[in-house]
């Protein structure tokens, strides 16, 4: 059994997200739970959108005031997905490689820190639903990307399979994407001009690094 396991955005489509504007608009909301949790809100303006979401998962001891505080948060990010939903496309190789891979007997699914509801909006607008075995989004699991909370679930789902696998693969695009990986144990393939820059994943030693997706064709040897 070969499991390919695809980020979304970044990835599947251009990478369209507003980082800054998002955690701009994240901070002055939950700044008063953060003050009431007395974390360290200097170590907290240093950390990025997903590790953000998974420090204060881990830190707000009080289930109420973490439960309020992550809404808060996922209400942000719902607007901004949304918001890249407008802009994002399709990758031209993606119908290409994802029927390639079922083809030749591969198991898809896919991790994003995308929410559930743009994550669906774009599956039907993109028409990728019968690709795909399992898809997880942001609201699927505790903690995001690079926590391999997602990949784990992933591999739970195809754990019934009497066929261990022989090669597992996530495909991404930023140096979430790398450690997610390393962090479950798997390989990965990073395509850039996604989310970081390419001399900053080529420094975090992805397996491949590649310029687009139709290189997979060959590492995956679908051709």
């Amino acid at each position: 059994m070969k499991i390919a396991i695809f980020d979304f955005e970044g990835t599947l489509v251009d990478f369209q997200w507003q980082l800054k504007p998002a955690l701009e608009a994240v901070y002055p909301q939950i700044a008063p739970n953060i003050a009431t949790a007395e974390l360290d809100q200097d170590l907290i303006s240093q950390l990025d959108y997903c590790r953000l979401y998974n420090y204060l998962q881990k830190n707000i001891t009080g289930p109420e005031l973490a439960k309020e505080t992550l809404q808060l948060i996922d209400n942000v990010f719902d607007y901004y997905d949304a918001d890249a939903a407008q802009r994002w496309q399709l990758y031209p190789e993606v119908p290409k490689l994802l029927s390639g891979l079922k083809t030749a007997g591969w198991n898809i699914a896919l991790d994003s820190n995308v929410g559930r509801k743009a994550l669906n909006q774009m599956f039907k607008k993109f028409s990728l639903d019968n690709y795909f075995d399992l898809t997880i989004s942001r609201n699927d699991v505790s903690r995001l990307k690079p926590e391999p909370e997602g990949i784990k679930q992933i591999l739970n789902y195809y754990s019934n399979n009497a066929t261990p696998p022989k090669q597992t693969f996530l495909i991404g695009d930023s140096v979430t994407d790398i450690e997610t990986a390393r962090n479950a144990g798997i390989k990965v393939a990073i395509l850039i001009n996604g989310e970081d820059k390419t001399a900053c994943l080529r420094s975090h030693h992805p397996d491949f690094l590649i310029n687009n997706l139709a290189e997979l064709e060959t590492i995956f040897s679908l051709s």
